[in-house]
């Protein structure tokens, strides 16, 4: 019967957890919905909303330079080998995932920067870094490891601040700058982001995860 009752609240709770990015899609669709019908002040509202998801901080000499995972189009690692190549840090650190058996994004992700001058041994590979919080979870552990103390955080604009968020959350101690890529296409746009399908599906998306970071949500 212990059993029972224990597989039964373990189902309960997997369905809640589910059901947790279906409710804020509501809310978020509701709200953008209740903010367009505003005549005038909708366009202002929108763009101001999109723009509070950018964190930009001036660089500074660093320990490392780190694209975060994620972006299929490798804006963030050319970013992160500009800044290396300007001279901010000796180091430059990708994530990625296993895509497909033999098939791993960071590895890609390193010979992409490789390819634009960084030499091979100044790039380090962070596997399995499957969500924003797991990735800062990892990256404040090896830089404690290291002793490194700042690093310079390149990601998409849109999702800027929330990628500093939770990396200044799990290690309050460390010094992280913010240096986003360009907000230009083929990247993300926040001017009239709700004109365009892709853009309006990411910052979308980016609300629904500060909301599942904010509430320690599924991970």
């Amino acid at each position: 019967m212990g059993k029972i009752m224990t597989d039964r609240s373990g189902r309960e709770g997997g369905r809640a957890r589910l059901a947790r990015p279906a409710v804020w899609l509501v809310a978020v669709i509701l709200l953008v919905s209740g903010l367009m019908a505003i005549p005038g002040v909708t366009p202002v509202l929108l763009n101001r909303l999109a723009n509070s998801l950018i964190r930009i901080d001036q660089p500074a000499p660093a320990d490392l330079i780190i694209a975060m995972g994620g972006d299929r189009y490798c804006l963030r690692e050319k970013r992160a080998a500009e800044l290396y190549l300007e001279g901010y840090a000796r180091r430059v650190v990708v994530s990625g995932v296993q895509y497909i058996p033999g098939v791993h994004t960071g590895d890609h992700a390193r010979r992409y920067v490789v390819s634009l001058g960084v030499p091979e041994a100044e790039v380090i590979v962070l596997r399995e870094t499957w969500n924003t919080r797991v990735e800062a979870k990892r990256l404040t552990a090896m830089m404690r490891e290291n002793g490194w103390r700042r690093a310079l955080i390149v990601t998409s604009p849109y999702h800027s601040r929330r990628a500093l968020f939770s990396l200044e959350k799990e290690g309050p101690e460390l010094d992280f700058r913010s240096i986003p890529v360009a907000a230009v296409a083929p990247e993300w746009r926040p001017g009239q982001w709700w004109t365009r399908r892709l853009d309006a599906g990411m910052t979308i998306r980016e609300i629904l995860a500060w909301g599942n970071t904010l509430l320690r949500g599924w991970e």
